[in-house]
């Protein structure tokens, strides 16, 4: 059952339970070396070198569990479902952005409302080469290495917001906890840079039988 928040309207509310179980999509790029592949599934770098971002704005996740697998290079996570507005920056200042950025921290932390709760990971991250992070948007906190990850593997990431944990599973094994203490809404994301691309889709929790 998905909870309803105050001052929430019940069209509101279908929408967003419509949007859980639709296709998942990438639906605000950020940043000039980013566009769509053939679905807006799909994200490819523009061949720069400086990162951008693509965020599953409209699935925002408030409870339960959400499996989404991920294919290509890059960065992939949950932050916060957050709007980052062109017309808020000035000409150049947005020639580069990604959530982990520092200098964009003030921007997205401006947003926060009540549906975040107190937690304060408001965005948590895996490299295709297997580095974890995480941030609260008011400093930095170490990376850490996974062990056991396959580089070039599909990655599949288990949102348990029961649990308040982010886990990362290849080969339908579950291959570690990236961080606890998630809690509010989040979102799907990604970083990609160079010539990289990612796509996503939904996927059956490893060892569930109910999409996430």
């Amino acid at each position: 059952m998905l909870p309803r928040h105050d001052g929430e309207g019940w069209i509101e509310l279908y929408h967003h339970l419509l949007m859980l179980r639709s296709k998942l999509t990438f639906d605000q790029l950020v940043g000039i070396n980013i566009q769509h592949g053939e679905l807006k599934s799909i994200i490819r770098a523009a061949g720069q070198l400086n990162a951008s971002s693509a965020l599953c704005s409209n699935h925002v996740m408030r409870c339960g569990k959400h499996f989404a697998v991920f294919t290509g290079n890059g960065r992939i996570g949950v932050v916060r479902p957050v709007q980052i507005k062109r017309c808020d920056f000035g000409e150049g200042e947005l020639y580069r952005f990604s959530p982990s950025t520092s200098g964009f921290w003030e921007y997205p932390i401006g947003q926060r409302t009540d549906r975040w709760t107190d937690s304060n990971v408001h965005y948590c991250s895996l490299t295709s080469g297997g580095t974890a992070l995480w941030c609260d948007w008011a400093s930095r906190h170490p990376r850490m290495d996974v062990d056991g990850f396959q580089s070039d593997t599909p990655i599949g990431l288990l949102l348990n917001l029961d649990e308040g944990t982010l886990s990362v599973y290849q080969n339908a094994h579950r291959v570690a906890t990236l961080k606890d203490g998630l809690s509010g809404e989040y979102c799907w994301y990604a970083d990609v840079w160079g010539s990289a691309s990612i796509s996503i889709e939904r996927g059956l929790i490893p060892g569930e039988q109910q999409a996430g």
